[in-house]
């Protein structure tokens, strides 16, 4: 997988993880399908690569991703890799005054919402390519160790981790590979001001993209690699320490 050139969608492509990856898979010879909010960043992006196709998409919008999808679909059907990276995050606990309603609506459908109607939209797509396909969900270890605060982000990640084992089960013997890359604290706009020990989002991305190079199912990234044995050794301590976070 990714050893030679392909046709990439890669959702959240304009800051953090994902334009980490988009600069890192663009210098290894990928045609790159870049989908943001941001349509003034989109276009920077835009100018300066003739190797990148750009699309503006709320993704908690059912029809505007359906409607990108359909758009997707007719102008590039060689695409064979879907990496869904897209996501939010939001602070404030249940008891908190400024918790608000719409905006749990907004992470959920944005982080995991999105991407089920993406994967499920795009696999005729994939199923059909001569070529091993794949679709890459990014995850994170709160997915299996959630933390006191972001609570709602921590289940859209375990919802992810869910999903992406489930659509493995489904599509075994498709040429279609399920991958998962569960990251540690990277250092990115949505982390800002949060812990101090963060991994680079070059290096997160860098890891990511070996990992679906040799089709790992689960891409254990940077301290993420830390989590199966201490949940095995001592999960009352992990819950004990996210407890803190």
């Amino acid at each position: 997988m990714l050893t030679q050139p392909r046709t990439i969608l890669l959702t959240g492509g304009t800051s953090g993880i994902g334009l980490a990856m988009v600069e890192q898979l663009l210098e290894q010879g990928h045609q790159l399908i870049v989908v943001s909010r941001s349509s003034d960043t989109l276009s920077r992006l835009k100018e300066n690569s003739e190797q990148v196709a750009t699309y503006a998409c709320d993704l908690s919008s059912r029809q505007q991703t359906e409607s990108l999808i359909e758009t997707i679909k007719k102008s590039h059907p060689e695409l064979s890799v879907v990496i869904n990276n897209a996501g939010v995050q939001y602070t404030p606990m249940l008891l908190d005054q400024d918790f608000d309603l719409d905006s749990v609506e907004f992470e959920i459908k944005v982080n995991f919402v999105a991407p089920v109607w993406i994967s499920y939209l795009l696999l005729p797509t994939l199923i059909k390519q001569t070529a091993p396909a794949a679709i890459v969900n990014i995850s994170s270890g709160l997915a299996f160790a959630p933390k006191t605060g972001s609570a709602v982000y921590c289940a859209t990640k375990a919802a992810i981790h869910s999903i992406s084992q489930s659509l493995r089960y489904q599509l075994a013997g498709t040429n279609v590979q399920i991958c998962e890359a569960i990251l540690p604290l990277v250092d990115t706009p949505m982390t800002a001001g949060r812990g101090g020990d963060k991994l680079s989002a070059h290096e997160a991305a860098r890891q990511i993209i070996r990992g679906v190079k040799h089709g790992k199912p689960e891409i254990y990234v940077g301290k993420a690699r830390l989590l199966k044995p201490l949940m095995r050794l001592s999960p009352t301590l992990v819950k004990r320490i996210m407890r803190r976070y």
